[in-house]
Order: C-alpha cells, then sequence, then structure tokens
C-alpha cells in the first residue's frame, strides 16, 4: 500500500466509515497535543502522520458535504 491509498479509501467510503474516521481524527486532535510531547515533532513532520492527518480531515469534509 502507499500513502495515496488512505486518500484513495476516504474518496469511496460510505457514512460509516466515514463516522469512523471523523471519531478517529476529533480523538487525534484532542489527544496528540496531550501526548505527542517529543522534541522531534513527529506528528507535524512524519509524511504518514501527515498523510493520516489529511485523509481524516477529508472525511470530515465529506461527512459534513452529505
Amino acid at each position: 500500500m502507499e500513502l495515496q491509498d488512505i486518500n484513495n479509501f476516504v474518496q469511496t467510503a460510505n457514512e460509516d466509515q466515514l463516522k469512523a474516521f471523523g471519531f478517529l481524527g476529533q480523538w487525534m486532535m484532542e489527544n496528540v497535543p496531550k501526548y505527542c510531547t517529543c522534541a522531534s515533532k513527529c506528528s507535524q513532520n512524519c509524511e504518514l502522520a501527515k498523510a493520516l492527518g489529511g485523509a481524516l480531515q477529508a472525511a470530515g469534509q465529506k461527512l459534513q458535504g452529505q
């Protein structure tokens, strides 16, 4: 699998899948500042974390648009 695969998944996700992604996105927004405190800021610099964050954001936008 490639990083783009998660975006492709979001584009074809059904409502329940989008809701699950939305929940995960909200959970991460609340918990990343609390638990991701290392000096490397990997949650901001890691390509994998950025791809996941983008996909979660796209899922939330798609869900709101339905």
